[in-house]
């Protein structure tokens, strides 16, 4: 079972955000760091926007330490090389960490509250469960 946090929005349709790591982010964004394309599904333009900035001085900062066709060597590489590939690691891993909890706060932003936090195996239960809770009164949470 996995927890979800359910969002209700006035006049919209509820939303349910799994909690924890977003696995869906790895392969989007991690192993295809040139578009990804898990943020704008995720209605993330400014995360994104910032992402690709983020990418391409990082790739820059990569072609003067290393050359066009250079690769990080261990062995031959200074301090500052050093750090300049863990945050490049840290970077892309990034949105695996933080992806669900910047879909919730960008859902805030839209006007969702945060009405009930669930546990259910899938997206669709989620909702289920939220669904059969908010037949009286929508109980929103400070969450």
């Amino acid at each position: 079972m996995k927890t979800y946090k359910v969002l209700q929005h006035p006049t919209k349709e509820l939303k349910a955000v799994k909690s924890g790591f977003a696995w869906l982010a790895i392969p989007f964004v991690t192993f295809l760091p040139i578009f990804p394309a898990w943020f704008l599904f995720r209605g993330l333009w400014r995360i994104f926007i910032a992402y690709i900035l983020t990418i391409l001085i990082l790739a820059s900062i990569d072609y003067e330490l290393y050359g066009y066709l250079g690769f990080f060597n261990f062995s031959t590489a200074d301090g500052f090389q050093i750090i300049i590939f863990i945050v490049e690691i840290v970077i892309l891993t990034l949105p695996a960490f933080k992806g669900n909890e910047w879909t919730v706060l960008n859902l805030k932003a839209k006007g969702y509250k945060v009405s009930y936090s669930v546990q259910a195996s899938n997206l669709t239960e989620a909702i289920k469960l939220a669904q059969n809770k908010s037949i009286g009164q929508p109980d929103f949470t400070t969450n």
